[in-house]
């Protein structure tokens, strides 16, 4: 498998994870979890060479990545009480950057 797979797979899992979330929310130390794990996958995705890999799918993954990584710090916040205001902003904005980028979603 290569680094690209793993990664895909890995971002894959955590957004499966959301997902379940939104159907019957998680204890806040899966969150937790979830959020340690889309912190590797993100310096992972940021520190590997991916030669032959199309910028399309580069920037696709780092979209999902960015993605997962909101939304999870969100669900953490709202289980610990805090304050969402800033990762909501922070995701409404990858959205528009998407959208008038014509881009991946």
């Amino acid at each position: 498998m290569t680094k690209m797979e793993e990664l895909k797979a890995r971002v894959e899992q955590v957004e499966r994870s959301v997902f379940e979330h939104s159907l019957c929310p998680k204890k806040l130390d899966e969150l937790l979890d979830m959020q340690g794990e889309i912190s590797d996958i993100r310096e992972l995705f940021l520190t590997q060479p991916f030669t032959g890999t199309t910028v399309e799918e580069l920037e696709d993954l780092r979209f999902r990545i960015l993605e997962c990584e909101f939304n999870v710090h969100i669900f953490a916040s709202e289980a610990m009480y805090q304050s969402t205001e800033e990762p909501m902003r922070r995701l409404n904005d990858l959205y528009e950057t998407v959208s008038e980028g014509g881009g991946n979603q």
